[in-house]
């Protein structure tokens, strides 16, 4: 197999941004030595960009339901009432949660849950004053899209208004989930009953002209095809171009325990993690920083894609259950430590500093 083309090589090099073909041929690169040149290019990329900052949160994450009236087919978190799996947490049982805790250095919590009826806006409205009667500096990251669509429908009113009575209780900025991959035919295989990936970007527009920004994140190593990341990518970067308000990029790698998705094993498209995240940081030439969840792939991979263009690693994640993390537990130490190790250097952030 050829080397990697020198034309490309000097079109990423001068900062020039990549096509969709470009994007694809980089993604489908099976030799060794264009893999290793693919990574130092998107290191390089990186160190431009942002330099050697690493970012990481100390984040409690808050689900108030796995209750979901949906059933997706990727999906291990949801319940249903009579499930003994099933939890509702009331936002008194949810402000204990973080008084206990706070004193940990909290600097953000994040929530998301299932789509259902009892978690309203009355619900959301005593839940985000009872987290800013704990502290009034707690960033308040809450609810995917297809969260602020639900609510919409549920109280007849536009997302819009959603939005701005969230903002008004102390919402401070939007988590990438939900977005899986933005191709339809591969949205009605994960999760059909969820918007559709104009919707999704369209409300991540809102918030956007709002003044909140967000995350996005895209779900990979299930059904999808190489073609369909590129197409996630361009779309996510085609939206960034019009709002600039996505903060950082999320690629998730597609967890197969817990779901039925998962155990049809043979139907799975594996791709190479590290090259999924190099394509991402050179495609999305707009958008600031590229985030390795360690809970999903496993601290030393995560640390490792740091010299793949990342330049997150994530956060402490107390309490995230959407991946199970029970057995590895870490706080902002042992983050910064080992971003040290990788001779980096570690910031303590929130999701709504600006980048």
């Amino acid at each position: 197999m050829k080397a990697l083309p020198h034309p490309l090589a000097e079109k990423i090099q001068a900062g020039q941004r990549l096509t969709a073909k470009e994007g694809l041929e980089l993604l489908q690169t099976k030799d060794p030595e264009e893999i290793e040149q693919i990574r130092g290019l998107a290191d390089q990329v990186r160190q431009e960009k942002v330099g050697d900052k690493v970012l990481f949160a100390s984040t409690l994450f808050i689900h108030p339901t796995n209750l979901c009236e949906l059933n997706c087919q990727f999906c291990s978190f949801y319940a249903k009432p009579d499930w003994p799996s099933a939890w509702f947490s009331s936002p008194q049982e949810i402000e204990e949660k973080i008084r206990h805790h706070h004193p940990k250095g909290l600097t953000e919590v994040h929530i998301v849950g299932g789509l259902w009826r009892d978690c309203n806006l009355d619900y959301y409205e005593e839940l985000f004053t009872r987290i800013k009667n704990i502290d009034p500096n707690l960033h308040i990251k809450a609810l995917t899209p297809v969260e602020y669509d639900f609510l919409a429908k549920l109280h007849n009113i536009s997302v819009e208004e959603v939005f701005r009575k969230m903002m008004s209780w102390g919402l401070g900025s939007l988590p990438g989930g939900g977005a899986e991959i933005l191709v339809e035919e591969i949205r009605e295989k994960l999760a059909p009953g969820k918007i559709s990936s104009d919707e999704f970007l369209a409300i991540h527009a809102l918030a956007h002209r709002l003044g909140l920004h967000s995350n996005n994140t895209m779900l990979f190593n299930h059904v999808e095809g190489e073609e369909d990341i590129i197409t996630h990518l361009g779309k996510v970067r085609e939206q960034q171009d019009k709002t600039g308000g996505f903060r950082t990029f999320v690629p998730l790698k597609f967890g197969e325990e817990g779901n039925p998705l998962g155990k049809r094993k043979k139907a799975l498209r594996k791709k190479s993690i590290p090259l999924v995240f190099a394509v991402s940081r050179l495609m999305l030439d707009n958008i600031p920083n590229l985030k390795v969840l360690w809970n999903y792939i496993g601290v030393k991979e995560a640390v490792e894609i740091l010299t793949w263009g990342a330049n997150d690693l994530s956060s402490t994640n107390l309490e995230e259950k959407v991946i199970d993390n029970r057995t590895t537990q870490m706080d902002g130490e042992m983050l910064s430590s080992l971003i040290r190790e990788a001779g980096r250097i570690p910031h303590l952030t929130n999701s709504g500093e600006s980048c």
